[in-house]
């Protein structure tokens, strides 16, 4: 069990660091937050089979992080449709 943990801690930091050094496209960046997610979802759930706590709460995060990432994908394409790259310098955010 605690194995699994460290694992799953270890894959977050990894997630957390690809998300720092890949910052010059916004695919990337969104792409290392939703993998950000999906570990915290596998600590959130371990910790709480461990507990025996009710995993309804696992539900409306998983609905939340699809809100979100349907959220950065429309953004995406709504910047690539207007400046034709997604490219993080290019993205003026006074303009929005």
């Amino acid at each position: 069990m605690w194995m699994n943990m460290n694992l799953n801690m270890f894959y977050f930091l990894m997630s957390c660091l690809m998300f720092t050094s890949f910052y010059k496209h916004i695919l990337v960046t969104l792409i290392s937050m939703e993998f950000m997610l999906i570990n915290l979802f596998m600590n959130l759930f371990s910790i709480m089979i461990n507990l025996n706590i009710n995993i309804y709460l696992m539900t409306m995060f998983i609905g939340i992080s699809v809100c979100e990432s349907v959220l950065g994908l429309s953004i995406l394409v709504y910047m690539i449709r207007n400046s034709g790259n997604d490219y993080s310098k290019t993205l003026y955010l006074m303009k929005w």
